[in-house]
């Protein structure tokens, strides 16, 4: 089996930003290869040197997507000690990726229900692992007495889904700026935490206000598309064709 994209880098760009597209247009069951080829400018049996089928394409998307989200996690809280400032980090990375790759993010999370079992199966593993990365955090805050919660899995669940959500409602248009969104999403996540008084407070001052404290975030370790883009009149930034898709990372 060739793998997607083996083309090369630009192959690879082409062929997930035309498969996004023709998801969000016509989801899994109504697109099919013949449609991909066309929007690629191939022929039928050319798209064959990269994919097999639909379905390995679409399993390619959620794997690549999610091993992709894993990785920059990793370098995200990299060299962090503290787990309140991990999870300051984390709010505003997660926020961010999702703002910026927001419809393959809301395409694929939806489409998670055509993946075949096995398919399935192997996503929501690469899944666990991020949740766990995830809950890990609020673990190590509550043991640092930084964090009060009655279970931290349930919690992790309800945190990582709040922050999802901004995908599939947010507009580039809309009246907060992205900085303003992460500032918000983050009081909401210590609030949610029972974040002590000393770390919310601490990011009111000394210059960690939440909004400049999520443009930091997002400008140095958020993705790509968000460093080089010119905000627009609400301040919000328009994005290329997403690259990769953390949504489904949120499933339990």
């Amino acid at each position: 089996m060739r793998k997607p994209g083996s083309k090369g880098p630009e192959t690879s760009r082409n062929l997930r930003s035309a498969a996004i597209q023709l998801l969000a247009e016509r989801s899994y069951e109504g697109m099919n290869l013949r449609l991909l080829a066309s929007k690629l400018r191939l022929q039928a049996g050319s798209l064959y040197n990269y994919i097999e089928s639909k379905q390995q394409l679409l399993f390619w998307l959620m794997k690549d997507s999610t091993e992709k989200l894993l990785r920059e996690f990793d370098a995200t809280i990299a060299g962090i000690e503290d787990p309140a400032q991990q999870m300051l980090r984390f709010v505003a990375f997660h926020v961010g990726y999702h703002i910026a790759n927001r419809k393959e993010a809301s395409v694929l999370l939806t489409e998670m229900r055509s993946l075949t079992p096995q398919n399935n199966r192997a996503i929501r593993q690469l899944q666990r692992l991020y949740t766990d990365k995830v809950q890990q955090i609020v673990e190590r805050g509550v043991a640092a007495g930084e964090f009060r919660v009655a279970d931290s899995r349930i919690a992790t669940f309800v945190l990582l889904q709040m922050l999802t959500a901004v995908a599939r409602w947010y507009r580039p248009r809309g009246r907060l700026t992205v900085d303003q969104l992460i500032g918000v999403y983050t009081d909401l996540a210590l609030g949610m935490l029972g974040a002590s008084r000393p770390i919310a407070a601490a990011i009111h001052a000394n210059g960690l206000d939440a909004n400049r404290l999520g443009a930091r975030a997002v400008l140095q370790i958020g993705p790509a598309a968000l460093r080089k883009k010119k905000t627009t009149t609400n301040g919000a930034r328009e994005t290329p064709a997403p690259s990769a898709t953390p949504a489904s990372a949120t499933q339990a």
